[in-house]
């Protein structure tokens, strides 16, 4: 799968997740990445090649995930990244 096709599919999943939304995190998509943020602060990154989703957070330059799979990319988002 293409890195655009794959952000845009954790794009969307993020965007359906209500508790995600609620909480005010935001996607902002592109064709080379899908930036988070929560109330206009940078929370991190995600990155993708044809195969696997990379994460970097807000102040980091190396990544701290990665994963082949969309539902562990989600399961990170929701219980890592937006946690707090």
């Amino acid at each position: 799968m293409i890195k655009t096709a794959r952000l845009g599919l954790l794009a969307e999943t993020l965007q359906a997740e209500k508790s995600f939304v609620q909480r005010g995190f935001t996607v902002e998509h592109s064709s080379e990445s899908l930036l988070v943020e929560r109330s206009g602060h940078f929370r991190g990154i995600w990155t993708a090649d044809k195969d696997r989703y990379v994460w970097t957070a807000a102040g980091y330059s190396q990544p701290g995930f990665s994963t082949a799979s969309l539902p562990e990319a989600l399961k990170y988002t929701l219980t890592e990244i937006s946690k707090g």
